[in-house]
């Protein structure tokens, strides 16, 4: 039995002219961009893998106190919150007092050396006079003799010129503890420089300390009262 051919289908749609002005409501024309088929296996997102785990790892620490513990120090200065309220402007620290200074360690200055050389071997030279021997003079003298060579040649500093000077000052006011003191003072400070002839003013200091306790003996026997005794009471 022979196959009837397939009828030709008549499409229902109006054709529309190239020159044709759509309008506002009219279907647009869609156009169709097939996708091109791609040869190859797509890529797959592989989610499958697992990262494996670090060997050297730390463990977290359960305290969050000992996380900021176990931080290194930081260098920067700490929030405006901790600074420490300052109410006064900073100031210099208070100095400690001062311990006074004794009157014997004050060297006086000689503003002109050959005036208090002057004045020391005049006041030494009274006490020579007043207070010693003939037999102790010449040694005496002798010996300040040498101090003033020393002197006049420069190799007294300022300091010993000015200690001898109030040695001097106080032998002739019968100060003995201020000249001995000073003394002293010159032998332990300048031994090499005093040695030959600080042995000079040792004589003259222990002939003045002499006399004074033997005039302070002889004052104390005058002041004890002395009991008489009546010649007809006693018969």
């Amino acid at each position: 039995m022979a196959e009837k051919p397939d009828e030709e289908v008549v499409s229902t749609q109006q054709r529309l002219q190239s020159s044709h002005d759509p309008g506002w409501n009219d279907p647009p024309k869609w156009a169709f961009t097939p996708t091109p088929i791609t040869s190859g296996t797509p890529t797959r997102r592989l989610l499958n893998k697992r990262v494996a785990f670090p060997l050297a790892s730390t463990p977290f620490p359960e305290n969050p106190t000992a996380l900021g513990q176990s931080l290194p120090p930081s260098s920067f200065p700490p929030p405006p919150s901790q600074l420490p309220n300052r109410t006064t402007a900073p100031h210099a620290p208070l100095l400690a007092p001062t311990v006074a200074v004794n009157a014997l360690e004050i060297t006086p200055l000689i503003g002109d050396k050959e005036d208090g050389l002057n004045k020391t071997l005049g006041n030494i030279q009274s006490v020579i006079n007043s207070q010693l021997d003939d037999t102790r003079t010449e040694e005496v003298q002798k010996r300040m003799e040498m101090m003033k060579n020393m002197w006049i040649s420069g190799k007294l500093n300022d300091e010993i010129q000015g200690k001898v000077l109030k040695i001097s000052e106080a032998l002739r006011d019968r100060d003995i503890d201020t000249a001995d003191k000073l003394h002293v003072s010159l032998m332990i400070e300048h031994n090499t420089l005093c040695n030959n002839w600080i042995s000079g003013i040792r004589h003259l200091i222990l002939e003045l300390r002499s006399k004074a306790t033997e005039s302070e003996g002889i004052a104390d026997i005058n002041s004890q009262p002395v009991f008489l005794l009546n010649p007809t009471e006693s018969k």
